[in-house]
């Protein structure tokens, strides 16, 4: 049976064979069949004349319709928070010009190094920040940027704390303080809402009803409140760009005086930024706070399902383009708003209305926001934390009870005792964004991409990148020694 078999099959084997061998004309080099097609046919599968990025974004769009434009949004929505709403005081120092050369300027370095961040992670083969830079730098730089990224989480978290404060000040002042006893919020806050009692009630009662919040392992469920945070920005963005002509037509008609420098708007003078707070490099990192989003690039990254670099570049660029139209559009509605002098956030300004309904509206819904906020927070600050202790983002129930409870005591303490929200925001932009979004990123681009580069190019980035650190740490430094003045 089985020689019956193999008989069988070695008679077929020779046919095959023949057959191979009388049609070897019709076969190309690699032992192929050769399909012959008429002119007809080969104009049909003609390939037509289309570039590869607008090739690979069509295919992209045809197989995930929804991805590209979800990227550039959800990129946007990443970089754009409450520290947009500080933009006011750096405006007034720099001149409304140069603090939007200084926005233009900030956004492409932070392209920039958000494209050479993702691309030597593929490189790699990672799709995680910090197991990127373990795998290229090492493990102390790794620790570096969890530290970093839990410092930077937890100082938002401080941050927001601060803010909620003042605004729930300004609330109770709008709806519930009589008028004829504190003329303005800022007599009412001298003499009764900035004392110590006042401030430690609220806080403890704050962090009381975060406490449970925070502890959660699952956040996903508070996927809503991002979705309401966006919507409260956008409406208070709204409430600016339709209010500020009447504050402008309000300077112009009661403060403004021709002959009077004092009294004219700051448009162009930059030198005023360069005084002994060192406005110029606080603004810097007030902007880079504003910007950064490396660490959310990742999953944004994957969403997308593609290894193409340059239709993530497209996404980077275009979600880039969009959050800074938004930056162009809040820093100048805020500046036409408060052209001489401004609050640490453009909500806090006074109104110029007997009733600004619209905008105590808006302090309200950004209290809810930021309060939502702060688990989110937590839970970054967390994952960085437990990372960095015990090598992996489990929560654990005990570590996670100790972990919330010390770091909600300390942030009350801490939001209690020093309140100066801008400061806050450039020390974070200066120390923590400036090493993950620049120092890192550029000594791993050096290090992976070193024998592709050309020498210009290897000097460019080194400049680039020592730049770029040296005004953020200069700011960062800064900002520590003005929380001791």
């Amino acid at each position: 049976m089985a020689e019956s078999h193999n008989s069988v099959h070695n008679s077929v084997h020779e046919e095959i064979k023949a057959i191979h061998y009388e049609n070897q004309d019709n076969l190309d080099n690699k032992g192929n069949p050769i399909i012959l097609k008429t002119e007809s046919e080969e104009s049909l599968h003609k390939p037509t004349e289309e570039s590869p990025i607008k090739a690979s974004i069509k295919e992209a769009e045809q197989t995930k319709p929804k991805s590209i434009y979800g990227a550039i949004f959800s990129m946007t929505m990443l970089s754009i928070g409450t520290g947009c709403l500080t933009f006011t005081k750096k405006v007034i120092m720099l001149g409304f010009v140069w603090f939007g050369v200084l926005l233009i300027i900030s956004g492409l370095a932070i392209y920039w190094t958000l494209v050479g961040l993702i691309r030597v992670a593929r490189k790699k083969g990672d799709s995680e920040y910090s197991s990127t830079v373990r795998k290229i730098l090492g493990k102390g730089p790794a620790v570096l940027v969890d530290v970093m990224a839990a410092l930077y989480s937890w100082g938002i978290i401080i941050a927001f704390e601060v803010i909620i404060n003042s605004l729930i000040g300004r609330v109770l002042y709008t709806f519930f303080i009589d008028k004829n006893i504190y003329q303005t919020f800022a007599i009412y806050e001298k003499e009764k809402w900035d004392a110590i009692k006042i401030r430690a009630i609220v806080l403890v009662s704050l962090n009381v009803l975060l406490f449970p919040l925070c502890l959660a392992k699952d956040i996903g469920k508070m996927k809503f409140f991002s979705i309401f945070g966006i919507i409260a920005l956008a409406y208070t963005v709204l409430v600016l760009i339709i209010e500020c002509p009447f504050f402008w037509s309000h300077y112009l008609k009661n403060v403004y005086v021709k002959e009077d420098k004092s009294t004219h708007a700051n448009w162009i003078d930059i030198t005023r930024a360069f005084n002994s707070n060192l406005d110029f490099f606080t603004a810097f990192c007030t902007i880079l706070y504003s910007y950064a989003n490396h660490q959310g690039a990742f999953p944004i990254e994957r969403s997308l399902h593609t290894n193409d670099d340059k239709l993530m570049s497209i996404v980077f660029r275009r979600s880039t383009i969009l959050t800074l139209f938004i930056y162009f559009v809040i820093y100048v509605s805020s500046f036409l708003t408060t052209p001489l002098q401004s609050d640490d956030l453009i909500i806090f300004r006074e109104s110029i209305f007997s009733n600004d309904i619209f905008m105590n509206i808006s302090q309200i819904a950004i209290i809810l926001e930021l309060f939502f906020l702060v688990p989110g927070n937590f839970n970054s600050m967390r994952c960085s934390v437990f990372h960095i202790i015990f090598g992996n983002e489990e929560v654990k129930t005990i570590p996670n009870i100790i972990l919330s409870s010390s770091t909600l005591i300390l942030t009350g303490l801490i939001g209690g005792a020093y309140r100066n929200i801008l400061n806050y925001i450039s020390l974070l932009g200066g120390f923590c964004c400036t090493t993950i979004c620049f120092l890192i990123p550029g000594w791993m681009m050096l290090k992976v991409e070193w024998n592709e580069m050309t020498k210009i190019v290897k000097i460019l980035t080194f400049i680039g990148i020592s730049i770029l650190c040296i005004i953020g740490y200069i700011g960062g430094i800064q900002s520590v020694i003005a929380f001791f003045k």
